[in-house]
């Protein structure tokens, strides 16, 4: 009986929790509020690591997958995201290197590099995703969108060659 016990602690011990169970990351808490509490959306915060194409390294950072609604549609709400983060205080970043036409864009606040992109549907097709529409219900006529977003620690622009 005591061997099964500790097998099953074991087990629960090793098995990651839910993503929305999963303590904030400080590189995301900036963004994380702005989400939550200025897009009224529900955001599930996750630690990652990002690919630097300035240092050609990995960095640990973290990534936030959030759903909300819109009575406007996607495109004229991604327009309105944007413009949003701006005023509240979000610079873009010194050589963003990001994709504009894929609604893309990097943003720094302090110490903080963010590439924020909004889109429609769900395609990410993860437990995230899936748990942040979940909790995030839309109201009459509404449609959801997504943001997912990407932080990692602010670094200097790459040297152009």
């Amino acid at each position: 009986m005591r061997f099964l016990l500790l097998l099953a602690l074991a087990s629960t011990l090793s098995t990651p929790p839910h993503p929305s169970t999963q303590p904030g990351h400080p590189l995301c808490t900036a963004a994380a509020t702005f989400l939550r509490t200025d897009r009224s959306m529900a955001a599930i915060v996750e630690p990652d690591t990002i690919d630097d194409w300035r240092t050609q390294k990995k960095v640990p950072g973290c990534k936030i997958t959030a759903a909300g609604g819109t009575a406007r549609g996607v495109q004229p709400e991604a327009v309105a995201f944007y413009e949003r983060i701006r005023a509240v205080g979000w610079t873009r970043t010194p050589d963003p290197r990001d994709a504009p036409n894929e609604a893309s864009l990097r943003f720094r606040q302090g110490n903080v590099d963010c590439l924020f992109n909004v889109y429609g549907p769900a395609m990410l097709m993860t437990e995230a995703e899936d748990k942040a529409g979940e909790t995030r219900a839309l109201q009459a006529g509404e449609q959801r969108y997504h943001v997912y977003v990407m932080c990692m620690p602010a670094m200097p622009a790459a040297p152009r060659e």
